[in-house]
Formats: structure tokens, sequence, C-alpha cells
């Protein structure tokens, strides 16, 4: 029994329940903010995983659908405004796009981080032109094409946040 017969709580006890309060809420925060934290990582590393397959798988299936005179080159060394370029292969693309043969080019611009895909045909000089150019990748790390037997190895390294993912395939040319 407390002394004069109060039957309120102490000064101490308040304090004490306060102290208890705040400590359990700091917890709960920060499994909440670490669990956010956690979220976010596995929504970046998704989607760089998503964007590195895309990438290699879109560089495949146009590597797959070229024809295999003259097949696929490696690092052609048209002239470029800027950016490297990773490989072309002639296509047949029809119109209206336009008529006739173009090179399909694949470039990686590393200062954007970005990987083109350009349609580069003759002009009336001689020489050759880009006619149509698209990004199709951006978040761009590194990206490696190389030339193995009849077709071409493909690596892509892609960033989303601080997450990296990478993505390999080998494709060769199908078409006569």
């Amino acid at each position: 029994m407390r002394p004069g017969g109060h039957r309120g709580l102490t000064l101490v006890e308040i304090l004490v329940a306060l102290a208890l309060g705040s400590i359990v809420l700091t917890l709960v925060g920060s499994v909440f903010v670490a669990s956010l934290s956690a979220q976010r990582r596995g929504v970046n590393l998704r989607d760089a995983q998503a964007h590195a397959r895309s990438l290699v798988d879109m560089i495949a299936r146009d590597v797959r659908g070229a024809s295999q005179n003259p097949g696929v080159k490696v690092g052609p060394r048209f002239a470029l405004d800027e950016g490297e370029p990773l490989l072309s292969f002639l296509s047949e693309t029809p119109p209206p796009y336009r008529t006739g043969p173009a090179w399909i080019t694949y470039v990686f611009l590393p200062d954007r981080g970005q990987v083109l895909q350009q349609v580069v045909a003759p002009d009336a000089q001689g020489g050759m032109t880009v006619q149509d150019s698209r990004v199709v990748a951006t978040g761009v790390i590194r990206v490696v094409v190389e030339q193995v037997a009849d077709g071409v190895a493909i690596e892509a390294e892609v960033r989303r946040g601080r997450e990296t993912a990478k993505a390999q395939a080998v494709a060769t040319p199908r078409n006569p």
C-alpha cells in the first residue's frame, strides 16, 4: 500500500512505462525500415535481372534471325557518331520501313548506360547512314559480344539502384 492511500501511478512508474514503450516503438520502426529496404533491394534486383535478360534475349533473337551469309559481324567498323559498336548483321527490312538490305547494328553508349539498335543503310554518296535508332536498354554497365564458332556469345550487366544483374546467351544465325 502506498503512503497516504493514493491510488494513482507514481512518476517513476510512468517514466519506466514510457521508456519501455519507446524502446518497443524503436524496435518496431527499425524492423519496418529494414524490411522496406530489403523490399526495395529485391525490386531493384528483379528489375535489373529482367532488363539484362531482355537485352540479351533481344540481341540473341535478332542474331538467330540473321542470315548466315554474310553472317554476324562483331564490332563492325561503321563510322558512328558515338558509342561502341557491338555487332551487326544484314537484314532484309520489309516495306513500308524501307526496301532492300540494311545492317542492323547494336551500339553501346557507356557514358549514358544505354544500348541502341540502329538500322544502317547505304546512302547516295556510297557511305553508310543511320536511318533509324532506338534505345533498347538503359542502366547498362557492360555489354560483351564475342564471336564463337558460327555465332556469338552475349553477356550484359545491368544496374538498378545499387543492385546489378548479369545475363548471358549464345546465338547462331539460322537463315540461309
